[in-house]
């Protein structure tokens, strides 16, 4: 046999071809992907939305307030004391949005959902 017929070395060959385009394909894809992206974010409007975003993440939660033995007694306990999320709440004349966790925002919906 010969050192071309060599199935191992046949395979090598195919392998390294294999791995010379996926390194190149590689290559392409992220040099147009920055590309775009750079088009993109120096775009006027982009820049606009991005720029509210980044104000509008701030988290200025803080800490839940949930009140667990009434909010959703079930589930007492769950509460992880990190807000992320409010909650709007009326009692007809006033208007408080009560910062929640996960958990409690979760425990609420499902103690709220009909049985």
């Amino acid at each position: 046999m010969s050192g071309g017929e060599n199935p191992v070395r046949q395979l090598a060959a195919a392998w390294q071809a294999a791995v010379a385009v996926a390194a190149e394909w590689a290559e392409r894809t992220a040099a147009v992907t920055a590309e775009a992206l750079h088009k993109l974010t120096s775009d006027p409007a982009v820049q606009a939305v991005l720029e509210s975003w980044r104000a509008a993440v701030v988290w200025p939660l803080g800490d839940c307030e949930c009140s667990c033995a009434s909010s959703h007694p079930g589930d007492v306990g769950v509460c992880d004391n990190r807000a992320v999320i409010t909650r709007r709440l009326t009692d007809g004349a006033s208007v408080v949005d009560l910062p929640l966790c996960a958990p409690c925002a979760v425990a609420q919906g499902v103690s709220e959902m009909p049985k």
